[in-house]
């Protein structure tokens, strides 16, 4: 059976819960506990998108649920998809790191800064030692090619992030940067993306890569194409619920259709963000 919406890119919410007090974001905030769906619905879903090349686990901070993420990372391990873990570095122990050997993970760490004063202000914390014991671990222990350095462009971030880049350069490594946008996480920070500064929208012309592409699991199990899907008009309702929808019906069905083709014309400003390039 050949399905209708075929996505290459998977994202899993763990959920909002974090251990760190980032000014970037607000997630922190969140005091209710989402119910989670069964750790092994998610698994499953993942395993019946044949189509999946990609399988990004986000949160909040994921690895406050280190056994959950590693569950699935575990029974994961034999489908010829990558996985990627966004942490902000500070649950990543020893420990956890241990049992990724050999595993197709890839470890993408937040930082920022490396000026301890403004790492206070960026985190809320003083965790910045800790993160980088758990990062010389790391590069000690897993292949280059599993660690990665992601850093959130900002106005008032625009000097860290330029000295976080030649940071891993001289290390041998890959850095990125994210813009920073304030829709879904409201923070305190400044875009300083051009798309993600627009009040009325990010529309430049470009089309959002997210659109046919990504599908993305939501704590409680309910399913949407995007995280921000429900922020396009007329598609707030998921496309389905992890253990009441099978995932082939949600790829088949005609609400699904109608939301993609409202995304291949989304002009939101959240195309700026890793997850839609």
């Amino acid at each position: 059976m050949t399905l209708a919406f075929t996505p290459t890119q998977l994202f899993y919410l763990t959920s909002l819960r974090c251990n760190e007090r980032c000014t970037k974001c607000s997630h922190w905030k969140v005091r209710d506990h989402p119910r989670m769906v069964d750790v092994g619905l998610v698994i499953e879903a993942v395993r019946a998108v044949r189509s999946a090349r990609e399988f990004c686990i986000v949160g909040g901070e994921p690895l406050v649920y280190r056994d959950r993420v590693l569950s699935i990372l575990l029974a994961l391990a034999d489908l010829p998809i990558r996985t990627t873990v966004v942490t902000n570095g500070v649950p990543c122990t020893p420990e956890f790191v241990g049992r990724l050997k050999g595993l197709n993970v890839h470890l993408v760490f937040s930082i920022d800064t490396l000026d301890p004063v403004r790492w206070r202000w960026v985190r809320g914390t003083d965790s910045m030692e800790q993160v980088f014991r758990n990062l010389d671990h790391i590069r000690a222990t897993l292949h280059p090619r599993q660690l990665s350095i992601q850093s959130v462009l900002a106005e008032e971030t625009r000097n860290d992030v330029a000295a976080v880049g030649a940071w891993c350069r001289e290390r041998g490594i890959y850095h990125s940067i994210q813009p920073y946008v304030q829709g879904g996480f409201d923070g305190s920070w400044t875009p300083a993306h051009p798309a993600a500064a627009r009040a009325g929208g990010g529309d430049d012309g470009s089309p959002c890569l997210a659109a046919d592409r990504n599908l993305s699991i939501m704590p409680d199990g309910s399913v949407f194409t995007c995280f921000q899907q429900a922020l396009i008009p007329g598609s707030s309702r998921p496309i389905g619920r992890l253990g009441e929808t099978p995932i082939s019906e949600m790829l088949e069905s005609a609400y699904t259709e109608t939301v993609l083709s409202r995304m291949r014309t989304c002009s939101l400003p959240c195309k700026v963000l890793k997850c839609n390039q």
